[in-house]
């Protein structure tokens, strides 16, 4: 666990995105959950520790951050409000028998819990369009919708604490996933994530970090739009374009990050047919 402000901390070794959390004189506020059952239900334990867990905050639909909500019963989950809809989606495949069956291989001690009726589905109740702020004690929580990586993408800026939990609009030096990302409203958040006040900025992967990197996340992006534009370009299908060999690591020359492997071993194909689609439809309405 990484302290990242004064009252502030971050998780980076659990398998997933990372989490973190603010002790405030009221309680603690959580961003994003442990993937896991087993990591979630210990890091509950031991933020309780802290004092009592006040509002859990989603910063985007994905798995990797919402699969450990229901191992937080009680808390109040708050999310920009298109993300309710995509976790409702989510829940039968929460606790499926192709998900069960995954965990015994990777995550045995995990399987238990899976569908336990004491750890029932725990959507987000408390919804926001554009921006929304939470004052818990002394501390201001921003939580502020930047499309980039999802259009549901939020960044929550703590003031006291001069950190911004970015979730996976900012993947430090590990790689990118643009697998339905708009890298155009990426690229603006980006730079307004940039005009931010703060010393830290914790990714959705990787180390925190602190502005000095976003140029490079940006590079990255931009890297990836060129590429494929290139594909496009040639007159390639989608399907075509999927199945061109890329020099992939002078695009984006990280690793995956947090055992991530398994699970998107066809990520580049992924990456470039949205940036197929988004390039065309970009270009069909440009004229």
């Amino acid at each position: 666990m990484r302290r990242v402000g004064p009252n502030a901390w971050a998780e980076i070794y659990f398998w997933g995105c990372n989490p973190g959390f603010v002790v405030t004189e009221d309680g603690v506020v959580m961003i994003d959950t442990p993937q896991q059952p087993m990591d979630a239900v210990r890091w509950r334990e031991r933020l309780q520790e802290h004092g009592p867990i006040r509002h859990l905050i989603n910063t985007e639909p994905h798995a990797d951050h919402i699969l450990g909500n229901a191992y937080y019963p009680g808390v109040e989950v708050v999310a920009q409000h298109e993300i309710r809809g995509r976790y409702e989606q989510a829940i039968p495949s929460m606790t499926s028998e192709e998900r069960r069956e995954a965990m015994k291989e990777s995550d045995p001690d995990s399987v238990w819990l899976l569908g336990h009726p004491s750890y029932p589905p725990n959507p987000p109740t408390r919804t926001f369009e554009d921006e929304l702020t939470l004052q818990v004690g002394r501390h201001t929580f921003h939580l502020v919708n930047l499309p980039g990586h999802t259009r549901q993408q939020t960044a929550v800026h703590v003031p006291e604490e001069r950190v911004v939990y970015t979730g996976d609009n900012v993947f430090c030096r590990c790689k990118t996933f643009v697998q339905e990302a708009d890298p155009w409203d990426w690229l603006d958040s980006l730079e307004r994530i940039g005009r931010l006040d703060v010393d830290v900025i914790v990714p959705g992967h990787g180390e925190p970090c602190d502005h000095s990197y976003l140029s490079e996340q940006a590079g990255i992006l931009r890297r990836w739009i060129d590429a494929v534009e290139r594909l496009v370009d040639r007159g390639l299908t989608e399907d075509e374009a999927v199945k061109e060999p890329l020099d992939v690591a002078s695009i984006d020359p990280y690793p995956l990050a947090q055992r991530l492997f398994e699970v998107w071993k066809h990520l580049d194909g992924v990456n470039v047919r949205n940036l197929y689609r988004r390039i065309s439809a970009r270009r069909q309405a440009a004229g």
